[in-house]
């Protein structure tokens, strides 16, 4: 079961028909006491879709973060609340283990650099970021790297145009925020969260019989059901000391 603390006119449009999703609203007179009782009890927690910029979201992160010391993933504006203030979420992270998951201009605001810097050192800069932080650090894009403070990097190319509609990076967190919760391994959580994220749009793109189709028109909602069919995979059994082959390129799993 998912637990979601939204504003409190968000809150019928958060739940909807999902019975597996339960939205909780948040208002400023309970907000102490709610917050309290929330986060007493998840095995992982997820910040920032959906949150917006206002004065109050800053003081609501830090306050999720002092009480919570479980693992959290951070996206979104949990991201830009510490905008240029590395200082500061390092601190509110503490030891625990956290995932960032920024695309490049999330990425340069809270770095203090501008996005071509990103965009062109995307293999190394994620990784300076971690380690400053003491996160493991997701940077979005084509491909999506995950690195972590420890200097580890992991890289995924899967994925077609429709994650570029507005909402996937939320898809990714949720995905993330599960995974971090049931290994508490952030990079893990990162990569893994990652490809499943790509795959699945993949196979969105796919009809009956391998056959490609248009990302034209697909939705959210196509990758989303997609996701169960990206989890089953099987292994192939490589001679020691092998354990990994990469595929040809073009080659789909």
């Amino acid at each position: 079961m998912s637990h979601a603390t939204t504003a409190h006119r968000r809150s019928s449009m958060s739940g909807g028909s999902r019975p597996i999703f339960r939205p909780s609203p948040l208002t400023r007179t309970r907000a102490r006491a709610r917050n309290s009782r929330s986060s007493a009890a998840p095995d992982g927690v997820v910040i920032g879709p959906g949150l917006g910029r206002t004065a109050e979201s800053r003081a609501l992160v830090d306050r999720v973060l002092a009480r919570f010391r479980g693992p959290v993933v951070l996206d979104a504006d949990a991201l830009n609340v510490f905008d240029g203030d590395i200082d500061s979420l390092r601190e509110a992270l503490g030891d625990r283990r956290a995932l960032l998951t920024p695309h490049p201009a999330e990425f340069s605001r809270l770095a203090g650099t501008d996005v071509e810097s990103v965009l062109n050192r995307r293999f190394e800069i994620g990784a300076e970021l971690a380690k400053r932080v003491g996160a493991t650090v997701l940077l979005k894009g084509v491909p999506t790297v995950v690195s972590s403070p420890n200097g580890d990097s992991l890289v995924s190319a899967a994925g077609t145009p429709v994650l570029a509609a507005a909402g996937s990076g939320d898809v990714l967190s949720g995905i993330a925020g599960t995974l971090l919760a049931q290994t508490n391994d952030s990079l893990v959580a990162g990569a893994v969260g990652a490809w499943i994220h790509g795959r699945s749009s993949e196979l969105a793109s796919s009809a009956p019989r391998g056959i490609q189709r248009s990302t034209r028109g697909l939705t959210l909602e196509d990758v989303l059901t997609a996701l169960p069919l990206a989890w089953p995979r099987t292994p192939r059994l490589y001679r020691y000391p092998i354990l990994l082959e990469l595929p040809a390129v073009g080659e789909r799993a």
